[in-house]
């Protein structure tokens, strides 16, 4: 395969600069997705000692990683056609069809035979609710862009509800921005004073399959029970009630609430068991199942027919060309 080097590709950003930031000190740099997904694995897998670099190109050779957000920059760039086994990383959006193979955010996206299920990073940075809170309930959280937040989530009878229990409600978010840069009020790291956590978006019948479950298992991480909706990533995860509670709406969402103020037993196990299932999701366990996927399982794929026959193709040919495969049904 050439180098052995491993080279995560981020356009247009001050390398330099990045290359000296801290996930977990620095952590409002890595709200945007591609920051999150291709420069903070970049960095967690660099302090674990692997080969890896970071770049503004494609290399020409070796292992390649990008997001499928900047593919048609990359197709626009220096490099239009590589020897490098591409792998793009497809977020929240389409398909990368100049990608060999492909990291996908939920198993249900998964085939591995050419794309791959890894979980999203949890929030660095994490501060776990103070235990010393006990079952109460007095602050329920919202952390994230609004955009993701149901509307009704932001009406009268929600907020209503809350204020005749004595629950303040926190909205930690901001609207996303592509070049999204101002991250200081927010404080997404921070649950030592929430007791529960919401995510509930508006409805899709598909159930959200582009998003990931990463709300639940940050929930997980901070020892806070979570009120979720319907959508594929969480139910992925569901082993068990204690898991969290699935609110489609605000009714559901205050009929939750009642049922966790009537029984503090119920928030205790709930957090008890995030605790349990928090260790698959931990940072520390993603590097080693990045290193396994890049050093191993890439490697292995690379010499196959349909991966190599491709290898040193224009870029913009590539597409192309696979988008007319797609059409037959033969790409997939």
């Amino acid at each position: 395969m050439g180098s052995e080097t491993v080279t995560f590709v981020l356009h247009g950003e001050p390398l330099d600069e990045l290359g000296r930031l801290d996930p977990d000190r620095d952590w409002r740099e890595f709200v945007t997705g591609e920051r999150a997904w291709i420069l903070q694995t970049y960095l967690r897998l660099r302090a674990d000692g692997a080969a890896v670099r970071l770049a503004d190109e494609l290399p020409a050779d070796g292992i390649a990683v990008f997001s499928s957000k900047q593919r048609r920059t990359l197709v626009r760039g220096k490099r239009r056609a590589t020897q490098a086994v591409l792998v793009g990383v497809r977020q929240d959006v389409g398909e990368a069809l100049v990608a060999d193979l492909e990291v996908v955010q939920n198993q249900t996206q998964a085939d591995a035979k050419r794309r791959f299920h890894i979980p999203h990073w949890p929030q660095p940075g994490m501060l776990g609710r103070d235990a010393a809170r006990g079952s109460r309930i007095e602050t329920i959280a919202y952390k994230g862009f609004l955009g993701n937040l149901h509307p009704a989530f932001r009406e009268a009878a929600w907020l209503d509800f809350l204020r005749e229990h004595g629950i303040r409600w926190l909205v930690d978010a901001a609207p996303y921005t592509d070049d999204f840069g101002d991250a200081a009020t927010l404080a997404w790291n921070d649950f030592r004073e929430v007791d529960l956590v919401l995510a509930v978006r508006a409805p899709d019948a598909k159930l959200h399959p582009r998003k990931p479950a990463t709300k639940l298992y940050n929930a997980w991480l901070a020892g806070v029970p979570a009120l979720l909706g319907p959508e594929v990533a969480y139910r992925e995860l569901r082993r068990s009630a204690l898991d969290y509670l699935e609110v489609a709406d605000v009714g559901a969402a205050q009929a939750a609430i009642l049922k966790l103020l009537s029984s503090p037993s119920l928030h205790a196990d709930m957090v008890s068991n995030g605790h349990v299932r928090a260790a698959e999701f931990q940072a520390t366990a993603l590097v080693r199942r990045w290193h396994e996927f890049l050093f191993s399982v890439v490697p292995s794929l690379a010499t196959r027919a349909d991966v190599s026959r491709w290898r040193g193709r224009s870029l913009r040919r590539k597409e192309l060309s696979r988008r007319g495969l797609r059409a037959l049904g033969v790409w997939k």
